[in-house]
This record gives structure tokens, sequence and C-alpha cells, in this order.
């Protein structure tokens, strides 16, 4: 009994609501690398950090207070299953607004209109809290995320990874398989913003960038590129009220 109890205070309640729209973009940014989240919750707002089991790619993501249609309680972590907010998704529909109350122990309480859904969470010590390490690639473009999901969908079926250079003139994605080959070019003028000094070039893994892309609700995505370098991926979230981040481990070209 007594360490059920010292369990329990080590726990903190709070509650958040949340519109169905903000809540699928986290679930769907997380679901990339993981199948259970560490979320801290503080006075600022909410915070993920995950990292993959093959410890290839790492995200970062933060929602500012703003983003929430309320947000009260004391600071606190919890551990959740990825899939079981899947679930609570489904029950939504467009514009709906969830709840969800931690009742300070074992328990996420879920309700979506007239449904309760009650979820055991996972004790947030026996997930990994990855050190994000200072990633700082020499040049950086600024795209149409849409832009590179189309470079993606031409890739898929032959290749397995995907180049990017960045030039002073241009941004390029270049995949190539045993026969084909694709080459997605976008000029200066067409791009929000590119900044290189020196031309850079990295060859990533296509599964991961693929699945970080597609995830992607904003419609522009900075990348953060050097030579053979972890590349970074910073977009905006909940309406520009919140911030991910993704670092990518490159993929050694062989001789």
């Amino acid at each position: 009994m007594g360490a059920d109890v010292s369990r329990a205070e080590a726990y903190r309640m709070f509650k958040l609501r949340i519109k169905m729209e903000n809540l699928r973009e986290v679930v769907e940014v997380v679901s990339t690398l993981v199948s259970e989240v560490k979320l801290s919750v503080s006075k600022d707002g909410l915070e993920a950090k995950a990292v993959d089991p093959s410890h290839v790619a790492m995200l970062v993501l933060k929602l500012q207070k703003a983003v929430f249609e309320e947000f009260t309680g004391e600071p606190t972590e919890i551990g959740v299953d990825v899939e079981k907010l899947k679930e609570v998704l489904r029950l939504a529909k467009p514009g709906d607004v969830i709840d969800l109350q931690f009742d300070g122990k074992n328990r996420l309480v879920a309700n979506v209109g007239r449904i309760t859904r009650q979820m055991a969470v996972v004790d947030p010590a026996g997930i990994t809290d990855p050190k994000v390490p200072n990633v700082s690639p020499p040049a950086s473009v600024t795209l149409k995320t849409e832009d590179m999901r189309q470079g993606i969908r031409g890739s898929e079926s032959f290749t397995d990874h995907v180049t990017l250079t960045l030039a002073p003139d241009a941004f390029t994605m270049h995949s190539e398989g045993d026969t084909d080959r694709l080459d997605l070019r976008i000029p200066k003028e067409s791009l929000t913003r590119l900044d290189v000094k020196e031309p850079v070039k990295s060859m990533y893994p296509l599964d991961f960038f693929s699945a970080m892309v597609k995830s992607i609700v904003a419609e522009e995505t900075t990348l953060h590129v050097g030579n053979e370098y972890p590349l970074k991926i910073e977009f905006a979230m909940g309406a520009g009220r919140g911030e991910g981040r993704y670092l990518l481990a490159p993929r050694v070209e062989e001789d």
C-alpha cells in the first residue's frame, strides 16, 4: 500500500482540451518514429522528444498553451501508447474538441462528444529520453512541403535512399535505383529562402525521410543540410503556435 501511495504522489493531474486536428498532427509526427512517447506538460505547454529504436532519427516537438482550448494542471510527465491516441482520433470528426484528463495515477481519460475512453498510461521511466545533439548544418532551404512530397512519391517505387543537394542557385532532390532515377530541381527564385555559401550534399534513408515529410501539415518546411551530415527538418505545428524538429542521420555513400 505504501508503494502505491508513493507512486501516486509522484504523478500530478492535468486536463487538456485540444482540437482534433491539432492532436492528429502531434500523433502523426510522433508515430513516424515510436509507438510509445513521453509527454512533458509544463506551465508553458506540451513537449515531446523521441528517438527511433535504431537511433537513426530523432524528433522534438513543442506546443504552446495557445494551441489548446483549455490547459490546466501541474507540471508532470506521462508515457502514452501512440496507438491508443489513434483510437481516440478515430472516434472524433473534424472540428471536434477532445478532452484529455490525467487522473494523477495510471489512467488517461479522453472525452469525445458523448464517448468516454479510458486508457492506461505507460511508465515514463521506461521510455527513452534522448539527449538532443546540437546539430548545425551549414546550409538551409525553406520550400513548399508538397514539392518534397511529390519528389518522394516519384522515388519510392525504385530506391531506398535520397540525396539532397543545396547550391547557391537551387535545391535538388535526387533518387537513383538500379535502372531508374528521379531529379527534382527547384531554382532559387521558386524557393522561400535559400542560405548556401558553398554547395553541400548528403544522402539519407528514404523510408525515414518519406515518413517525416508526409507527417508535416505545415505548408512550408525548412531543411538544414551539410556534407554527409545529419539532416535537420524544422516545421510549424498547431497553426504556427508550436514547432517540430526532426534529426536524421546521413547514409554514407559507398565509393
